[in-house]
């Protein structure tokens, strides 16, 4: 049976670079199709390529990770996850925390137990400081609210648009007008929202009577 090593990234939204990931995985000769990349938060395990590295894993196969908190950053699925992979035969490597790469030949008891609390240990860590970072989250927003800030992204409008962002949603209104594509379509590839497209429509025309 050919054995294989995938490699498991994540990045915990869309707005953060893997680079840094790729590049470690790749300079350990792992190819691309061996490598799963999630754009996702790590506080549960529900994550598609992840799912879809477990399902493809088979016994004597190796999974590297950056760091255990590429793995998850909730203790318990931690400590589950490491566990379901040890028990099916997959060794597992971390970059950062060697200490961490689970072992082909059988351990002692001590072993086992310095590893089970070093785990345990750097889990409870990475848990602790997903919860710091909400916890500072949430006392930005409640400072903000209190000075009246506006969170999050502002209202797309035709008043905030662009120079290219106008004359795009000029072709594609003038397209729709002239019965060229439906509403659906003019709205999907201009990338707003129905409710957003008529308003910015309405003010459109305004603008230009």
């Amino acid at each position: 049976m050919t054995v294989k090593t995938f490699a498991y990234i994540r990045v915990s939204s869309k707005e953060q670079n893997e680079a840094r990931q790729l590049d470690a995985m790749k300079a350990l000769g792992i190819n691309d199709r061996d490598i799963y990349l999630d754009k996702a938060s790590g506080k549960d395990t529900n994550r598609p390529q992840y799912q879809a590295l477990k399902a493809n894993v088979r016994e004597g196969d190796t999974v590297v990770f950056e760091s255990i908190t590429r793995l998850s950053r909730n203790m318990d699925d931690v400590k589950n996850e490491y566990k379901w992979f040890v028990d099916k035969g997959v060794l597992l490597r971390f970059i950062k925390e060697p200490m961490l790469d689970s072992k082909a030949d059988a351990q002692g008891v001590i072993d086992r137990a310095m590893a089970d609390i070093i785990l345990t240990l750097l889990a409870a860590f990475s848990q602790q400081e997903r919860e710091q970072i909400r916890d500072r989250q949430r006392a930005g927003i409640e400072a903000a609210k209190k000075r009246g800030k506006h969170l999050g992204r502002p209202k797309k409008s035709y008043a905030t648009m662009s120079a290219a962002e106008r004359q795009d949603f000029a072709q594609q209104y003038n397209a729709w007008k002239a019965g060229k594509q439906t509403a659906v379509e003019t709205f999907n590839r201009l990338e707003l929202t129905k409710t957003t497209f008529y308003k910015i429509v309405k003010e459109y025309e305004d603008a230009t009577e």
